[in-house]
């Protein structure tokens, strides 16, 4: 009787150790699909820019994190690169009227900005 309660224990721990493996290694791989970029955004002016951009940002299914800095000038986005693309994110910044990267903003997106977001 004894021995049948140590080959049970053994076998509990045995199969919780195979969970714990299982859902870390389930962690694990949602990490490795997890990227970080960051995006210069020179035509950006003022904070209602940076909140623009920051909702234009994260209208982007799949985006994680966003961090846009009016100061800084650039936003720095964790995205899920199952779920979208460093393009994608560029495009949604570009649609509402700002430069990303190398990227010029769409005309008419910038025409219909608030003149505090206009360059200059």
């Amino acid at each position: 009787m004894k021995a049948k309660k140590i080959i049970l224990l053994i076998i509990a721990c045995f199969v919780t150790s195979l969970i714990s493996i299982s859902s870390i290694s389930a962690g694990i791989k949602e990490i490795q699909h997890n990227k970080t970029v960051k995006i210069k955004l020179k035509t950006m002016q003022c904070n209602m820019c940076e909140k623009t951009i920051t909702e234009a940002i994260n209208s982007v299914s799949g985006v994680v994190k966003t961090t846009v800095s009016y100061k800084k000038k650039s936003a720095t986005v964790i995205y899920n690169a199952d779920v979208t693309s460093k393009e994608a994110i560029e495009k949604a910044i570009t649609s509402a009227g700002y430069d990303a990267n190398n990227k010029s903003a769409d005309k008419d997106a910038y025409e219909k900005l608030h003149s505090c977001c206009k360059k200059p």
